[in-house]
């Protein structure tokens, strides 16, 4: 899908360059352009995950460590008190099966993942 939107995004440009070498007059259609590229930008998204079996610092700091070296991850906060985990994630690179199945081969026990509020 990165492909997809690489690409589109490559197409628009080169559009964009065209409309300005042609000197086409009209800055109306060049700012449309560059507000397309903009817009396919993914957002990250975020999951509560509930992990069980963390008794001290250094679980949670490897579940976080764990997490972290995900391709996709943008960022990891584990909670020991609450027993969970918010990861912050590129969908189009990282699904939450994979999330949880990093952290149960810690030999935690990951819940069903939540989006985050």
């Amino acid at each position: 899908m990165s492909d997809h939107r690489s690409s589109a995004r490559a197409t628009l440009l080169v559009f964009a360059a065209l409309l300005v070498l042609s000197g086409v007059p009209s800055q109306g259609l060049a700012a449309e352009a560059s507000a397309a590229v903009a817009d396919t930008k993914p957002s990250p998204k975020v999951v509560d995950i509930p992990v069980d079996g963390m008794a001290c610092v250094a679980c949670a700091a490897s579940v976080k460590s764990a997490v972290k070296a995900l391709p996709g991850v943008v960022g990891v906060e584990v909670n020991l008190e609450k027993r969970n985990a918010r990861v912050t994630y590129f969908a189009s690179l990282l699904t939450p099966d994979r999330i949880v199945a990093a952290i149960d081969k810690l030999g935690y026990t990951a819940g069903m993942p939540k989006d985050a509020p």
